[in-house]
């Protein structure tokens, strides 16, 4: 993948997004503003620039089909997105660029995958040997009545990186410089919990909670309530797995959906406890 296919792979993206909504495995995305595709266009350019050996494209007749992005943080690799254009599925070209992307993952202990309710996404992930744990999504306007009237923590900023590096340390994670990449777009928020027994983060945008770590359950939902108290609206969380219990807890107190459908898929770890994952960064 080179930095001119970035416009090509947006528009696979779509479209196989919006081939899942109308089949019903997941919910249909609301059109993006200007804003948010520039900041779109930075994160898939990103995963040229700084993870290359992850990214490929497949062509056909000139055009990209397929495209697979992936990670790699030290002794962890994870695969951020796999997407076919409708017109070229099930013709086995997924399953090749899962294999190069996954030349990237060599020498890594762990790997990991969050995947859609994909039928053949989801038996394509098993079979190359990651552990498959059902996940679910939390969505919905939380009722601000159950909000908890004093929650620790407060807004955070690029100076709180060193907190959100411990917790990472704590979790065994390695998002700190993903962390501060999507900081510097002024649409994400970062809260943080840095007094008391524990320590906890999370970065939101939109209504979405991206990704969260804390070193323990109470915190992670301390700082979950924390972001339901800043939307205005609908708010959304995905990748959720039974090791989240604490988060179905916050959900259903607050009167949020919950929904199961897709899953994490991992090999050389665990599920980390009071996290929540990021579909790009894990």
């Amino acid at each position: 993948m080179i930095t001119d296919d970035v416009e090509p792979v947006m528009a696979v993206v779509d479209s196989a997004n919006a081939a899942k909504a109308e089949l019903g495995m997941r919910q249909a995305a609301p059109t993006p503003n200007d804003a948010q595709l520039d900041a779109i266009r930075v994160g898939h350019a990103r995963f040229v620039q700084r993870d290359g050996p992850g990214a490929w494209v497949a062509v056909a007749d000139g055009h990209v089909v397929r495209v697979a992005e992936s990670i790699r943080r030290g002794s962890f690799w994870g695969l951020s997105m796999l997407f076919v254009h409708p017109d070229f599925q099930s013709r086995g070209i997924g399953a090749q660029l899962l294999d190069r992307a996954m030349t990237y993952a060599a020498g890594a202990s762990e790997r990991m995958i969050e995947s859609s309710s994909d039928a053949r996404a989801m038996r394509r992930y098993f079979l190359a040997g990651l552990a498959m744990h059902p996940a679910a999504e939390i969505w919905g306007e939380a009722d601000r009545r159950a909000i908890p009237r004093s929650l620790p923590g407060r807004a955070g900023t690029e100076n709180d990186l060193d907190l959100v590096a411990t917790v990472e340390a704590h979790l065994g994670r390695s998002r700190t410089e993903d962390v501060a990449f999507v900081l510097g777009d002024d649409r994400f928020r970062l809260d943080v919990v840095d007094r008391g027994p524990g320590q906890g983060w999370a970065v939101s945008s939109t209504g979405r909670l991206i990704m969260l770590g804390a070193t323990d359950e109470q915190t992670a939902a301390a700082v979950v309530w924390r972001h339901l108290g800043a939307c205005n609206g609908d708010t959304r969380a995905f990748g959720l797995t039974a090791a989240q219990q604490w988060a179905f807890a916050v959900a259903y107190e607050a009167r949020l959906s919950v929904r199961v459908g897709g899953a994490l898929f991992v090999d050389g770890m665990a599920i980390p406890g009071p996290w929540i994952p990021s579909g790009w960064f894990f």
